[in-house]
């Protein structure tokens, strides 16, 4: 919690509070109360505001914190602001109306990061070719965006690896990787099966995304242009070093595999 209170655009909204703690009531006018809350909410609108915003997503990002996560350490860090802002302090008049005013804006700021959030999000630089469309996520909870056909195309029954266009190009950044799945429709309705079972797209490629098809039905299957054919997946992809040990540790599993816990 301290990293995200630490944030040097929070701590200047926190000690514009504390400066507004330390006004005379009575130079506190109507008319000096209103002008301050304009500016305040004029100031949530800028660039600052923005920064606050990314710098605490980059901090859940590096936390690897799920969305649900990271909307309960927003309702934790309010309460925490709340004791910070107010404590056992009485606030009366125009310092509560204007500390009020900053708070509240600081909350439709964190109401803002749990809108943008989702974990390890990133902008992935994307070259889509004539005709092709961008990658879209069906729900906001998707985890994989839908590849759309850009082309008419008809694959012959019992034909294999048959690649369908998308013209979409991608550039993942180093340590990423994207994995192109069949989505669940097309198993479930269609004689459709994708020829290498999942296809992997290391960050170095920047070749066409294409999906590799099996027709494995009696009859030809006809594919139209805007066809939803697949699912992207993007994700930090880890390498491991090998550590030759002469033994491994006892599992309760133990060998065991292929079917070994039931049908």
């Amino acid at each position: 919690m301290e990293e995200f209170l630490n944030n040097s655009e929070l701590k200047g909204f926190i000690d514009a509070i504390n400066s507004v703690k330390e006004l005379d009531d009575n130079m506190l006018t109507d008319e000096l109360v209103n002008q301050m809350i304009e500016s305040i909410t004029g100031s949530f609108s800028s660039e600052l505001a923005n920064q606050a915003v990314n710098q605490i997503i980059q901090n859940l990002e590096l936390q690897r914190q799920t969305r649900e996560q990271a909307a309960e350490m927003i309702e934790t860090l309010k309460d925490a602001l709340n004791t910070i802002v107010y404590g056992d302090a009485v606030l009366t008049g125009g310092k509560r109306k204007i500390i009020d005013a900053i708070i509240n804006n600081i909350y439709s700021l964190f109401d803002t990061v749990v809108e943008k959030y989702h974990n390890y999000s990133i902008e992935l630089p994307m070259k889509l070719e004539e005709g092709a469309q961008v990658p879209t996520y069906a729900h906001d909870t998707d985890a994989a965006a839908d590849m759309y056909s850009m082309e008419d195309i008809e694959i012959p029954a019992h034909f294999k690896s048959v690649p369908v266009k998308t013209g979409v190009h991608i550039q993942l950044p180093e340590g990423w990787v994207a994995m192109l799945f069949p989505r669940s429709s097309i198993g479930a309705k269609t004689p459709l099966r994708l020829s290498n079972s999942a296809g992997i797209i290391d960050s170095g490629y920047r070749g066409e995304v294409r999906a590799l098809y099996d027709n494995i039905g009696d009859e030809p299957y006809q594919i139209h242009k805007g066809d939803r054919i697949a699912q992207m997946l993007v994700m930090p992809s880890y390498r491991f070093k090998a550590n030759i040990v002469d033994s491994l540790e006892d599992s309760d599993r133990g060998e065991d595999g292929f079917g070994s816990t039931g049908a």
